[in-house]
C-alpha cells in the first residue's frame, strides 16, 4: 500500500478534483488499485490536513487524523460505492476522527500548516490590508453559531455541495441551505457595517 507519512513539505495547493475524478478513484480502489489511492492522497490531503487543523489547532494531530482518514479509505476500499460521494465520505471521516481525537487529548494552539497554503506573493502594502480584512472575516466567521460556521466552511471554503455538507454533517440539504443562507446574512450584515477606515488604521 502506498505510504502516507511521508513529508508534507512538498505538497502543493491545486484546484479540487472534479466529481468525475471522486468516481472514477472510487471504482478503481474497489479494485485495490494503489495508484488510484497514491492519486487521490496527493490530490486532498493538504486539503483535509487544514480541514482537520481547524477541529485540533494542532499540526501533528491534524496530521494523524487525516492519515487515519487514509488508512481506513483503504481498508474499506471493497465497500466504497462509486454512486456515492467519495469526497463527502473523507470529510465526514476526517471530521468524527477529529472530533474523537478532541475527547481524548487536550490541544494548545498549534500553528496552521504552512505548506502548499499560499497561492500568491502580495506586495507588503496588500499583504497589511489583506490581513487586516483577513483577520476581521475570520473572527466573523468564528462567531457565527457552531452549525451554521460548520456549514459555511464546508460549502465556500471546502467546496462541498450541500448535499455532501448534509451527508457529512447528518443533516438534511434543506436545513443545510438553512444554515448557509443565515450564515451569508450575518456575515454581510456584519462586513456591511465596517467602515473604510476600519481595514486601514
Amino acid at each position: 500500500m502506498v505510504n502516507v507519512m511521508r513529508n508534507d513539505s512538498a505538497d502543493h495547493r491545486s484546484p479540487l478534483p472534479s466529481e468525475d475524478s471522486f468516481t472514477a478513484w472510487s471504482r478503481r480502489l474497489q479494485s485495490s488499485d494503489e495508484r488510484a489511492f497514491s492519486e487521490l492522497f496527493e490530490a486532498m490531503h493538504v486539503t483535509l490536513l487544514r480541514y482537520a487543523w481547524r477541529y485540533t489547532s494542532d499540526r501533528e494531530a491534524a496530521r494523524d487524523v487525516v492519515q487515519d482518514a487514509f488508512l481506513k479509505i483503504w481498508q474499506m476500499r471493497d465497500d466504497i460505492d462509486p454512486d456515492r460521494s467519495l469526497k463527502a465520505l473523507m470529510y465526514t471521516m476526517v471530521r468524527n476522527l477529529a472530533l474523537n481525537h478532541n475527547r481524548s487529548a487536550q490541544y494548545t494552539n498549534g500553528e496552521l500548516p504552512e505548506h502548499g497554503l499560499h497561492d500568491h506573493a502580495p506586495s507588503a502594502d496588500q499583504k497589511v490590508d489583506a490581513s487586516m480584512l483577513d483577520d476581521r472575516i475570520r473572527r466573523l466567521i468564528d462567531n457565527l453559531p457552531p452549525r451554521r460556521r460548520e456549514a459555511f466552511m464546508l460549502s465556500r471554503f471546502e467546496g462541498l455541495s450541500h448535499e455532501e455538507v448534509a451527508q457529512v454533517m447528518n443533516l438534511t440539504p434543506r436545513t443545510v441551505n438553512t444554515h448557509i443562507v443565515l450564515a451569508l446574512k450575518d456575515l454581510r450584515r456584519e462586513l456591511g457595517m465596517l467602515q473604510p477606515d476600519q481595514t486601514s488604521s
